[in-house]
Formats: C-alpha cells, structure tokens, sequence
C-alpha cells in the first residue's frame, strides 16, 4: 500500500469519527436567542435567563453558541429525557419582555412555538 493510500484512509476514519461524536447530534429543545440592536445584547435580561437555567432541573444540557461581536449568542437548551420541552419553553418565554428598547431577543421550541421580542414603536 503507498504511503498517499496510507495518509487518505487515516483521514477518511478521523471525519467519520468527527462526524459522530455526540455533540453534533444534539438537538435543541428551546433556544433563546440574544441579538442586538448595535449595542449589545440585554445583558440583565440574559443574567435573568442564566440564573433560572442554573435552577432548573428539567435542562439536561446547556450549549452557549456565540456568532456576533456585540456579545449576540444563541443558548441552546436540552431537556432531561421525560420531562416537558414544550413546558420549558413556555417558562423561558415568561421571562423575555414583549418589548425591547435595548435588544432583540428570541426563543424557538418544539412543534414550531417561537417568539420574539418586538422593537418598540
């Protein structure tokens, strides 16, 4: 076997493995959403946010995904198996404002349920 076949099987087992592990086949229940308006995310609201996930004991698993440069980051939350996403997500909606002066915010859960913060008129 040349060493170029040798090298290509190497790489081709790494990507399977990568492609498996069990991070990326986890799925969000609920995600919140923090965006921003351009000056940064609503950090009280997202301390309140981190605060009740802390105590909650229906989250199995909690994934903090940042994509902007203002502080904007997705929370990605897993429920425990049995108990109720739907449940959850209504628990975390309670506590984003209808509206927002100080930054967008969304949450999205199972069956389609989304909501949104709306910018104030």
């Amino acid at each position: 076997m040349t060493r170029f076949a040798l090298i290509a099987g190497a790489a081709l087992v790494l990507l399977a493995a990568c492609a498996t592990t069990p991070e990326t086949a986890m799925a969000c229940d609920v995600t919140l959403k923090f965006g921003s308006y351009g000056m940064g995310i609503d950090r009280p609201l997202a301390d309140s946010v981190d605060r009740a996930v802390k105590a909650d004991r229906d989250i199995a698993h909690v994934e903090r995904k940042p994509w902007g440069r203002e502080g904007e980051y997705d929370l990605c939350l897993t429920a425990r198996p049995g108990r109720d996403a739907r449940a959850m997500f209504e628990r975390y909606k309670a506590i984003l404002p209808a509206r927002s002066l100080k930054a967008p915010t969304s949450i999205t859960g199972p069956d389609g349920l989304s909501f949104e913060t709306l910018a104030p008129m």
